[in-house]
C-alpha cells in the first residue's frame, strides 16, 4: 500500500544552520519559512530549538550593544541607560505633581474679599489696641 499526499518535511543541518541564522536576525518566522519553502506551523514544529536559540542570540547582543552605549557619556547614552532600566529592571516615571491652577479673576476678587473681612488682609480695617474695652463714646469711658 502506498501512502497518500505529500511526504514529510525531514529537516536538515544546513536547514537548521539557516533557521538559526534568520532568526538571530530577528526574520519574521512566515519569512523564515517562505525561504525553506514549507508551512509556518511546519518551521515551529520541527525547528523550535533553532528559534529559540536564534532569538536568544538576537537578545544577548541587542543587550549587549544597549549596555556598551549606555556606558557612554552622551544624551545617547542617557537615553539608552533610562531604557534598559525601564525595560529590564521595571522603572517608571512618575508624573510630576498637579499644579493648582490659579485662581480666576472672580474666585480671585471673593477670595480677597473673604480675607478683608476676616482680618488677614493688608486691606482690612484696623484692629484695635488690645487692651480697648470698647462699647460707648469716648466721654462715656472719661466718665467711668
Amino acid at each position: 500500500m502506498t501512502s497518500r499526499g505529500r511526504p514529510s518535511f525531514q529537516p536538515t543541518d544546513k536547514d537548521r544552520r539557516v533557521v538559526e541564522m534568520m532568526a538571530g536576525w530577528a526574520i519574521p518566522e512566515e519569512r523564515i519559512a517562505k525561504v525553506l519553502s514549507i508551512d509556518p506551523k511546519t518551521l515551529r514544529k520541527h525547528f523550535v530549538e533553532e528559534l529559540e536559540v536564534g532569538h536568544a542570540k538576537l537578545e544577548a547582543q541587542l543587550a549587549q550593544n544597549l549596555l556598551r552605549i549606555a556606558q557612554g557619556h552622551d544624551r545617547q547614552s542617557l537615553i539608552a541607560t533610562i531604557f534598559a532600566l525601564k525595560s529590564r529592571f521595571g522603572w517608571v516615571e512618575q508624573p510630576p505633581p498637579a499644579r493648582e491652577q490659579p485662581l480666576g479673576k472672580k474666585e480671585a476678587m471673593l477670595d480677597a474679599a473673604q480675607r478683608a473681612v476676616s482680618g488677614t488682609s493688608r486691606f482690612a480695617p484696623p484692629r484695635p489696641p488690645p487692651n480697648y474695652r470698647g462699647g460707648g463714646t469716648p466721654d462715656e469711658e472719661m466718665t467711668s
